[in-house]
């Protein structure tokens, strides 16, 4: 038996968890060439969704080019990944391959053969002389030639599109492609998983992108789906899995879609290695026909262990104050975490150290607040930690398990 969840990113034809009513929407804001912004934390699904769709819109007959800006260095790095977009998806089709050729003026491709037997492609300049905004202002005007020249309409999906943020030219980055991108009449979805950053370039008045997309968050999975869809993957796959094991295995998730698939994926493997030793002592003995709680439980340790060392990365990036502060929000989620008792419950120091923490610690999307209908703040509404795993793990880390007596 196959295991049926997926630790990569999921191919378009894979069996999906939700998200109807966002795969219908975000289609037919492609189809409108309206420009949106999909933000959600790490790992949460979106550049699977975004495949989705440009899927869905590639079998109406669109092109969609998909360009991930994720670990961009500089401005030439922006317009090279840029070219390299439009010669990917255009590769093979021959008129589309052409009229490519012939308007993007400032790289061409280049074929390799693949070790895996296919075609590897990149892009190398086209002349000397062109480099930093003037470059990437040539590569825009060639995309928007090449949009401009097609007759189907097409999709343009940017990832980790927060990352031009890190460039030095940042802002005329920003400019530049907001000047050729608003006269470019493609659907444009903006991705990107941290959201503080990511917003801002959208939703801050000076910055050349205020108010020029829809603003689109991308929210957990619902409890009820997520449990479900666990049960039918696991029983068509001939490997049972009871709702209420289902039920808890969404419930520790918290929704989350990849740890969702991570965790559903070491506890199917966990029932297939032998019954109760292959979980803990609770298992029953036929438990290797099915999936039990108990199996859930021990994939969840299995879980915090394959994770630790990016949660180990993420802790030690931190100041002092700011790792004081992600675990003392891990420990307690809190409506006020300047209150006085707080504070001195987890020795967090002085009111200026912590406000200056929060706001790194939110701004690097660690932590946030439980929102509202509207997507405002509630009021009353709790820090916590943005990654469900990490809050667990840290948990874990502050105590010690003790012997039964």
């Amino acid at each position: 038996m196959n295991n049926p969840f997926y630790l990569q990113q999921l191919p378009v034809d894979a069996p999906f968890c939700d998200r109807e009513r966002e795969l219908r929407e975000l289609t037919a804001f492609g189809e409108a060439r309206a420009s949106v912004v999909l933000f959600a934390p790490r790992r949460f699904g979106k550049t699977s969704l975004v495949r989705r769709v440009q899927n869905d819109l590639a079998g109406r007959g669109a092109v969609t080019l998909f360009c991930d800006f994720f670990g961009v260095a500089s401005v030439d790095d922006v317009a090279a990944r840029l070219a390299r977009a439009v010669f990917a998806r255009v590769h093979g089709r021959e008129r589309l391959w052409k009229r490519a050729l012939d308007v993007v003026r400032t790289f061409r491709p280049v074929l390799r053969p693949d070790p895996t037997g296919g075609v590897a492609l990149s892009v190398e300049p086209l002349g000397a002389g062109r480099a930093g905004l003037s470059l990437l202002e040539e590569t825009l005007e060639s995309l928007a030639a090449f949009v401009a020249g097609t007759e189907e309409l097409v999709h343009v999906a940017l990832d980790e599109f927060q990352e031009i943020v890190t460039l030095r030219e940042a802002l005329a980055v920003e400019a530049a492609l907001r000047a050729r991108l608003a006269a470019t009449p493609a659907g444009w979805v903006f991705v990107g998983s941290r959201r503080r950053v990511l917003l801002g370039i959208f939703n801050e008045r000076q910055r050349p992108f205020f108010q020029s997309a829809i603003n689109y968050p991308l929210a957990p999975l619902p409890r009820e789906a997520l449990a479900a869809f666990v049960a039918e993957r696991c029983a068509a796959a001939g490997r049972p899995c009871a709702e209420a094991t289902a039920a808890r295995l969404a419930e520790l998730t918290g929704g989350h879609p990849y740890y969702a698939q991570k965790l559903g994926f070491f506890a199917w493997e966990l029932a297939g290695e032998g019954g109760a030793d292959s979980a803990t002592s609770g298992a029953t003995s036929d438990a290797a026909s099915g999936i039990a709680p108990a199996h859930v439980d021990a994939a969840l340790e299995r879980l915090l262990q394959a994770e630790r060392p990016v949660f180990e990365a993420t802790v030690q990036s931190l100041a002092p104050q700011q790792r004081l502060l992600l675990r003392a929000v891990a420990a307690e989620p809190a409506e006020r975490l300047l209150a006085a008792a707080y504070l001195a419950r987890h020795g967090l120091g002085s009111i200026g150290g912590v406000q200056h923490a929060a706001k790194a610690l939110e701004q690097a999307d660690l932590i946030e607040r439980e929102e509202a209908a509207g997507g405002k703040p509630a009021p009353a509404g709790p820090w916590r930690l943005t990654d469900p795993m990490l809050a667990r793990w840290l948990q874990a880390r502050g105590q010690e398990q003790l012997p039964a007596v």
